[in-house]
C-alpha cells in the first residue's frame, strides 16, 4: 500500500498546494452580525470555496444552513472524522510578505491560514481522496468537517453538528503535532475593568489612552500609550523609558507633541498558547509605564499589572504557577489593552496543565487580586483540560497510524492550545505540526512547508484508514 499511497498522494501534489494557496487569499476573519450569516461574509466565502473542492474530488458535500458543513464518503451509519478549520485569527504587523498572498516560495506556501488551519484541513481532505483511489473498503462513513469558528473559542460550529448529527465513533483534528496528542491544557480567558474616579492631574503625568494587541489568540506585537503633562517631566520620562529600554533591549519609540508623549513599544507575535515563543508588546509597555510618575489611582493600577503580569508568561508573579511533567507549564497571555483617561480593559489567556492546580482556585485567585484592585472581572469562558486514556480505541488507531505510516515511535504528547477536542467528543489533535518544525501559527510570516503538508496528507490517510476499517 505504501508505494501506491505515496503515487496517490503525490499525483494531487499541485491540486492539494493550489487549493491551499486560494483558501489564504480569502480573508476569513470573524466578523459579528455581517449580511446575516453565521461568522461574517469572508468565511462564508471560504466555506463555498471548500465545499467546491470538495464536490470536485467526488464526495458528497452537506452544508448546515452556514453554521457548519462538511464532505463525506461512504453510506455507514457509524461515522468517523476529520475536522479542521477555516477561519484564521488576524494577521498583525511584523510581516515580511502579504500575509494573504498564498503564494508558493522555495518549496513553502506564504500566508495566514497555511499552518493554521488551512492548510492541514486541505491535506485532510486529499488524504480521504487518497484513501478512496485506493479502493480499500471501508466500514464506516468518513467526513471531513469544514469548521468555522474555531479561533473565537467558541465553537459554535461543533453545537450546530452535534445538534444535527451527534459525536462521531471518533476523530481528530489536524490543529496539533505529531505523533499523537491525548492532552490539551485547560483554558481560563477573562477581561478585567477597570474605572477611574480620578486620573489628570495639574502636578503629574496623566494616561490620554493605551492601546495594543489584536486578539485573544495572538501574543500583542503592538502597543502604546499617550501621556499628557508639562514639557519638561514628558522629557524626563521619555529619557527615562528609552534608557531602561535599551538596557532591556526592548523595541520602543517615544515621541513628544507639545503637551503629550506617545510611546509606542513593538514586540513578536505568537500563538496566544506559546507566549514564551513571542515577546509581549503590552507587558514591556507596562513595565515601562511603571518607571514614571503616572498620576493618581491609574498609575498605582498600571504599577498593579507590571508587577503581577507585566512580561510574566508563567503566572509565577500572580502565584498560579503550576508544572506537569507531561502537560507542561502554565501559560499566560496579555493579550489586549485598550483604555483612555477613565478607564481601562485588558484581556488575558490563561493555560493550566492537566492534573495540576484546580481551576477554581486559579479564578480565585485572579478575582481577589483584581477586585483588591477595585477592578471588575468577566470569566469570558473555562474550559477545563483534555485528557484521553492511552487505553482508548482512538488513540490505539491514531498510534497505529503514525507507526505505519512512519516507522517512528508514537509517542504520547501534550499540547498548549485549545482546539476542536474540548467540545466535540471522541477527538483529539493528530497533526500537522511535525516535532521541530517552525511554529508561525499566529504570529507574522506564517508559512507551511510543502514537504510536510505532503507528508502529512500521507499520515493522515493511514489515520482515517484505521478509524474507518
Amino acid at each position: 500500500m505504501d508505494k501506491r499511497l505515496d503515487s496517490i498522494v503525490k499525483s494531487y501534489s499541485t491540486r492539494l498546494i493550489n487549493c491551499v494557496c486560494e483558501s489564504i487569499r480569502i480573508r476569513s476573519i470573524y466578523t459579528p452580525d455581517e449580511d446575516g450569516s453565521h461568522y461574517g461574509r469572508e468565511i462564508a466565502t471560504a466555506a463555498e470555496h471548500a465545499m467546491a473542492e470538495a464536490r470536485k474530488l467526488g464526495f458528497r458535500v452537506v452544508d448546515l444552513d452556514g453554521a457548519v458543513a462538511w464532505a463525506e464518503y461512504g453510506t455507514s451509519e457509524e461515522t468517523v472524522a476529520v475536522m479542521g478549520h477555516l477561519d484564521i485569527v488576524h494577521p498583525g504587523d511584523g510581516w515580511d510578505f502579504d500575509p494573504y498572498s498564498g503564494i508558493v516560495e522555495n518549496g513553502y506556501i506564504l500566508g495566514r491560514g497555511s499552518q493554521d488551519d488551512k492548510g492541514p484541513l486541505f491535506s485532510s481532505l486529499f488524504a480521504l481522496k487518497a484513501v478512496v483511489d485506493l479502493g480499500i473498503p471501508l466500514k464506516r462513513k468518513v467526513r471531513v468537517i469544514f469548521g468555522l469558528d474555531e479561533e473565537t473559542g467558541k465553537m459554535r460550529d461543533v453545537e450546530a453538528y452535534l445538534k444535527s448529527e451527534g459525536a462521531p465513533l471518533m476523530a481528530f483534528t489536524p490543529d496539533g503535532e505529531y505523533p499523537v496528542v491525548n492532552t490539551e491544557k485547560g483554558a481560563i480567558k477573562f477581561k478585567a475593568h477597570k474605572i477611574f474616579a480620578e486620573n489628570s492631574s495639574s502636578k503629574g503625568l496623566s494616561i490620554v489612552a493605551v492601546n495594543g494587541g489584536e486578539s485573544l489568540g495572538s501574543v500583542p506585537a503592538q502597543a502604546y500609550a499617550i501621556i499628557r503633562g508639562v514639557n519638561f517631566m514628558l522629557t524626563s520620562a521619555s529619557k527615562n523609558i528609552e534608557q531602561k529600554a535599551s538596557r532591556l533591549s526592548w523595541n520602543v519609540s517615544c515621541r513628544i507633541d507639545e503637551d503629550t508623549l506617545k510611546v509606542s513599544t513593538t514586540g513578536k507575535a505568537a500563538h496566544a498558547t506559546l507566549p514564551e515563543l513571542g515577546e509581549n508588546a503590552i507587558g514591556r509597555l507596562l513595565v515601562l509605564l511603571a518607571d514614571i510618575d503616572i498620576s493618581g489611582e491609574y498609575g498605582s493600577y498600571l504599577k498593579f499589572l507590571a508587577e503581577k503580569i507585566g512580561v510574566d508568561t508563567k503566572g509565577i508573579s500572580m502565584e498560579i504557577n503550576a508544572e506537569h511533567p507531561h502537560s507542561g507549564n502554565l501559560t499566560l497571555n496579555l493579550a489586549l489593552i485598550e483604555g483612555d483617561a477613565e478607564t481601562v480593559t485588558i484581556s488575558v489567556g490563561i493555560y493550566v496543565p492537566a492534573n495540576t492546580v484546580p481551576f477554581e482556585a486559579v479564578c480565585f485567585r485572579i478575582e481577589k487580586e483584581f477586585n483588591d484592585q477595585g477592578a471588575e472581572i468577566e470569566i469570558l469562558s473555562r474550559i477545563p483540560p483534555l485528557f484521553v486514556s492511552e487505553d482508548s480505541m482512538l488513540i490505539k488507531k491514531l498510534q497505529a497510524a503514525y507507526y505505519n505510516a512512519t516507522g517512528k515511535e508514537p509517542k504520547l504528547i501534550s499540547m498548549c492550545g485549545s482546539t476542536y477536542s474540548k467540545k466535540m467528543p471522541n477527538m483529539v489533535p493528530f497533526g500537522a505540526t511535525f516535532t521541530g518544525e517552525e511554529e508561525r501559527a499566529h504570529g507574522a510570516n506564517e508559512r507551511a512547508l510543502i514537504s510536510n503538508l505532503l507528508e502529512s496528507t500521507r499520515i493522515m490517510a493511514y489515520a482515517i484508514l484505521e478509524m474507518a476499517k
